[in-house]
């Protein structure tokens, strides 16, 4: 177990089992009595978004990438030799490639967990750009150890600087290319660091940006389809709360009635009872005087 060996597993593993994964490397090494490689694995840097789509595209797409650098070798020859025609066919062909590539890769990614946003997107293509305009930048993508994105000027050399998570990684050979891959130096100041993260952090925060613009958009379309449906139902309450009124008066009345006769009840059984003991002394009499009158 060391750095490089970690560091070739840990930039391919999902982007967002990074953090669990690293500490797991960090817990691995401590078990394994390397306190000083469990240090320097905890201080390995989360790759940008644009970064690690390149690293995983070399990782699961390795013919891809060998195309793009085949056709970079190609267009420099190309440039060398003045070939006005084979320039302009190379060109069309290299921004075909390109977004292709690019393409792949946001779709590669996506299906493990991690959709690109836009400045994400246009990151990997410069990086891609540059992998193909740049010998030495297509050897620091082929170790898919990438921290940064990386862009070229097609003039000067592309700036590595703090773009590696470890130096010593070596790009596996291309088969595309007949000369060996070899990495160009990299200068690991403490100042182009701070860059490197500066950098990283700038990829971060225009990822929360994009993310935040979607979300935005997504409440606002919700907003819009929520309007119509609290108007229908603020309606309906109002018509319910209008019927709830009448029901409620309605109600009152019934119970008025209600208790109205429930007191009435007492009255009318007094005058039933009263009624009935009358009726029962007008038979009795009636019977007597009949009685009477036909005994005379």
């Amino acid at each position: 177990m060391n750095l490089e060996s970690v560091a070739t597993e840990l930039y391919r593993a999902p982007l967002s089992e990074f953090i669990r994964t690293r500490a797991a490397a960090v817990t691995a090494a401590k078990d394994a009595g390397d306190k000083e490689l469990a240090r320097r694995i905890g201080k390995l840097p989360k790759p940008s978004v644009a970064a690690w789509l390149a690293n995983l595209l070399v990782t699961t797409h390795r013919d891809e990438i060998d195309k793009l650098i085949a056709l970079g070798k190609d267009l420099r020859a190309a440039e060398q030799a003045r070939e006005t025609g084979d320039l302009r066919r190379l060109g069309r062909e290299r921004q075909h490639l390109i977004r292709a590539v690019s393409r792949l890769g946001v779709e590669t990614g996506a299906k493990v967990g991690t959709k690109a946003s836009p400045s994400a997107v246009r990151e990997l293509e410069q990086t891609l750009q540059a992998s193909l305009a740049d010998s030495a930048a297509a050897d620091a993508v082929l170790t898919a150890v990438l921290v940064r994105s990386l862009t070229s000027n097609g003039v000067e050399p592309v700036d590595l600087s703090g773009a590696l998570a470890v130096d010593s990684v070596t790009a596996a050979p291309s088969s595309s290319r007949d000369d060996p891959p070899r990495l160009r130096a990299v200068d690991t100041t403490a100042a182009q660091r701070d860059l490197a993260e500066a950098r990283r952090k700038l990829e971060d925060a225009e990822q929360r940006a994009d993310d935040a613009d979607e979300a935005l958009e997504g409440i606002q379309s919700r907003i819009s389809t929520l309007a119509p449906e609290i108007d229908a139902l603020t309606g309906e309450r109002r018509h319910l709360r209008s019927r709830l009124a009448e029901i409620d008066s309605e109600l009152a009345n019934r119970t008025a009635e209600h208790e109205s006769l429930r007191k009435n009840v007492a009255g009318a059984r007094h005058e039933a009872d009263v009624a009935a003991r009358a009726l029962s002394r007008a038979r009795e009499r009636a019977e007597r005087l009949s009685g009477g009158a036909s005994n005379d």
